[in-house]
């Protein structure tokens, strides 16, 4: 695939994400919804630029070309899709939410395992590879969603991780 092929991509991804950013926070819980989205946006971008520091990942296409993340993954796409998440665990018991990452740790890991086989977009590097990004991807979602419960338990919400 072309590097103009890849740019725009990019482009439709970023006008994607931001058209269903506003879809998103329209819904009821607004204010967790907004919550998780700038958790998970500030776990992406610390882990993502750590990774790509130690040299597992790297982006050779990306926008901005200067920022060596890739900022709709890590700003844009990773943090709408845990709102997704939390918005379809929210009254969720453990097991379920375990099964329920599943929903988008396992299609999110295909489409990367392919842009990397397929485009500039995403190269591994050092051993990362496929089950890496999947066990990743599927932490992290617990982990906000864990983080999630924690807030709603100390502000008495009536949602819980249980």
């Amino acid at each position: 695939m072309g590097q103009k092929f890849e740019k725009n991509l990019i482009k439709l991804l970023y006008f994607f994400g931001i058209s269903s950013f506003i879809y998103l926070i329209k819904k009821p819980l607004a204010k967790d919804w907004l919550l998780v989205f700038f958790i998970k946006s500030y776990y992406a971008s610390l882990v993502d630029q750590l990774v790509v520091n130690k040299g597992y990942v790297k982006y050779p296409t990306r926008f901005p070309k200067r920022v060596r993340t890739s900022l709709v993954f890590d700003y844009i796409l990773f943090p709408i899709s845990c709102v997704l998440y939390n918005q379809l665990t929210k009254d969720s018991r453990m097991i379920q939410c375990l099964l329920k990452v599943l929903y988008f740790s396992v299609p999110m890991t295909i489409t990367e395992l392919w842009l990397e086989k397929n485009t500039q977009l995403v190269k591994y590097k050092k051993g990362w590879n496929w089950k890496t990004t999947f066990y990743s991807l599927s932490f992290s979602f617990l982990l906000v969603r864990f983080s999630m419960s924690v807030i709603r338990s100390l502000f008495n919400n009536k949602y819980d991780f249980s």
